[in-house]
């Protein structure tokens, strides 16, 4: 028995029968007990895969997609015919196990999606990456038309034609939202339904009128000078204001009334699964629900302009120390990132011949402990601030009379700040940095909560190691990002066994090997 390598791609034939199944094998090909049709034996490189929780080397920040590079041997010409086929955006499976063993035993190595080939006149070359590329879509597709015939329309004049309707999600406070009819002074607060929205035209608070029963209700119907009154339906959200504003007109918007559904993990979830979305079958929902108690702080995201799904995933993740990606089986995951703690999934050891490796010992070939990529460059940090609750559209001039001192201080600055200190660690440490990180929590409490979270994470020393093992089943099948594992090892301090998580993985399957980023 010999490990081999299978993939599954999908592609869609345009001369017929449409989707159709591509399957490939190293060595001499595969055929065993349950597959499901023959793998020809074509594949030279089974694909170098990379995926990090979060940028190389760090532990906040933005998600970087993963990709790799799948070979196939075409030296007789029996692949040309894949140049007329569709496999852009679409799925494919790498999978790894013994070419005597049913099919059933085989591991999935990688779930992703793919570009077009790449051809020579010997090989196939298909460019796979994990499916973060899906949450590069645009968040909002629906652009404003510019068709109003004033005094009638909702969707502008050239003034805001092929911009991008606005897109409220949680809670935001003080955004400009575009005017979509300057005849009636009718606003767009967002695209979607809303559960509510005070207006304020230069920083004083309009009055709230009756909300609109329709569209035809808004156009015919002006609220009293002074006041304003809403439309919220699923096609839209709007307001209109009974007289011309005296400056900038902004808005504080509520998307949902119930605080439990504007949490970080009920954001992402909306975002990822949105219109034009993942299946939200491929959601763990086990994270959703982990991820709202841990953090069940209330958060919000305004786009008035261009911004991509992903983007704004990012956003929102940010505002809890969240990590969110796509696992090996090609699920959304999504975590806060915690220090290592419980049992391990695996120990990574130096073994000896008295020692063999198991599904939860695996022999180190390689380890190096590496500079962290964070600011401080991993130093233990003696404060964290945290930037929360951002007003989107900063007010220093031009207000009117009536607005009092605490919303003043509150629109001259574009995020408040809750800071927590720890001046022990400048005891050892002299160079101890002070860490700062922006998020769109709502409220004070939740934010110091965070700070202190983040603190307490930080201030101690946290070790970031590149680790070498060969890819097995066990590898294959047990570890992914955000697991945590045990380095145990005579140097270093890890004699007694340390904790980490895992946070980067590269498999090099022509070589057998992955390499783990590992943090603790």
């Amino acid at each position: 028995m010999s490990l081999i390598y299978l993939a599954e791609i999908t592609a869609y034939d345009p001369a017929g029968p449409g989707v159709v199944t591509l399957r490939y094998a190293t060595g001499a090909g595969y055929s065993g007990p349950g597959a499901p049709g023959y793998y020809e034996p074509r594949i030279i490189r089974p694909a170098q895969l990379r995926r990090t929780a979060f940028g190389s080397g760090t532990t906040s920040g933005a998600v970087e997609t993963g990709y790799g590079e799948l070979v196939l041997a075409n030296i007789d010409g029996g692949l040309d015919g894949l140049i007329d086929l569709g496999l852009d955006g679409r799925s494919i499976r790498i999978l790894q196990g013994d070419d005597a063993a049913a099919y059933g035993s085989f591991q999935v190595l990688f779930a992703g999606t793919m570009e077009q080939p790449r051809f020579t006149l010997a090989e196939v070359a298909i460019l796979i990456r994990d499916r973060l590329f899906e949450l590069d879509r645009p968040l909002q597709p629906t652009k404003f038309a510019g068709t109003n015939v004033l005094p009638d329309g909702l969707e502008g004049t050239d003034d805001i034609k092929g911009q991008p309707k606005p897109v409220a999600l949680g809670l935001v406070e003080n955004v400009a939202p575009p005017m979509v009819n300057t005849a009636r002074l009718i606003l767009q607060l967002a695209a979607g339904s809303i559960a509510g929205a005070t207006l304020y035209d230069n920083g004083v608070a309009l009055t709230a009128g009756a909300a609109y029963a329709d569209i035809a209700d808004m156009q015919a119907n002006a609220p009293a000078a002074g006041a304003a009154r809403l439309l919220a339906t699923a096609g839209g959200s709007y307001a209109r204001l009974g007289s011309s504003p005296a400056g900038q007109v902004t808005a504080d918007i509520t998307q949902v009334a119930s605080a439990a559904d504007r949490t970080v993990a009920q954001l992402l979830l909306g975002l990822a699964t949105g219109p034009g979305g993942i299946d939200p079958a491929d959601v763990v929902s086990a994270d959703v629900t982990a991820l709202d108690s841990a953090a069940p702080a209330v958060c919000g995201y305004w786009a008035g302009g261009e911004a991509s799904v992903r983007q704004a995933m990012e956003a929102v993740a940010a505002s809890a120390g969240v990590w969110f990606g796509f696992d090996r089986l090609g699920r959304l995951r999504m975590t806060q990132l915690a220090a290592p703690a419980g049992t391990p999934a695996a120990t990574f050891t130096r073994l000896d011949s008295s020692r063999v490796a198991t599904a939860t010992i695996i022999d180190i070939l390689e380890i190096e402990r590496e500079t962290s990529g964070d600011a401080g460059r991993g130093m233990p940090a003696y404060r964290v601030t945290v930037e929360y609750r951002r007003n989107h559209t900063v007010q220093t001039d031009g207000l009117g009379g009536v607005v009092d001192a605490a919303r003043r201080e509150f629109l001259r600055a574009e995020y408040r700040s809750a800071t927590a200190t720890d001046a022990t660690v400048q005891i050892v440490h002299l160079l101890a940095p002070e860490l700062a990180f922006r998020g769109l929590l709502a409220n004070p409490a939740d934010a110091q909560a965070e700070a202190d979270r983040l603190l307490a994470l930080y201030k101690v020393r946290r070790d970031l190691l590149r680790l070498r093992a060969r890819l097995g089943d066990a590898l294959a099948a047990t570890l992914d990002l955000g697991a945590v594992v045990e380095v145990r090892l005579p140097r270093l301090g890890y004699g007694g066994g340390k904790l980490f998580r895992i946070l980067g993985i590269e498999t090099d399957a022509e070589r057998g090997l992955v390499d783990f980023n590992l943090w603790g």
